[in-house]
């Protein structure tokens, strides 16, 4: 049996996500671990190129943290904020969110679904 160990900067099993506003593309996911229960917990990998990423609000809680780069991130009506390596942001279940990727980004996330 071999330990689990992935390095957050390697770029394999990378998989298209969500797209920049106005492109096809943009970012990229690689899922680390999922809780095999139904609607079980997700931890990830999301690397995005520059541009602005929109999210409505979702039936799930999102905690990241910053790995790479820096963006201005805002939630619901809030200012935006410029947050870079090492920030902790914490999206509760329903809030829409807005990153505008300013440099090359990559975070770790948990995603905790809610039925």
């Amino acid at each position: 049996m071999s330990m689990p160990i992935y390095n957050i900067a390697d770029d394999i099993d990378l998989t298209p996500a969500m797209p920049a506003e106005g492109r096809e593309g943009g970012s990229y996911r690689r899922a680390i671990w999922q809780d095999p229960m139904e609607n079980g917990t997700i931890v990830a990998v999301w690397k995005a190129e520059p541009g602005i990423y929109n999210y409505p609000g979702r039936d799930l809680e999102e905690t990241f943290v910053v790995v790479e780069g820096e963006a201005m991130y805002a939630q619901a009506e809030e200012e935006p904020v410029k947050i870079g390596p090492g920030s902790i942001v914490s999206i509760a279940k329903g809030v829409p969110s807005r990153l505008e990727i300013l440099s090359p980004f990559r975070k770790l996330a948990t995603v905790v679904p809610k039925p």
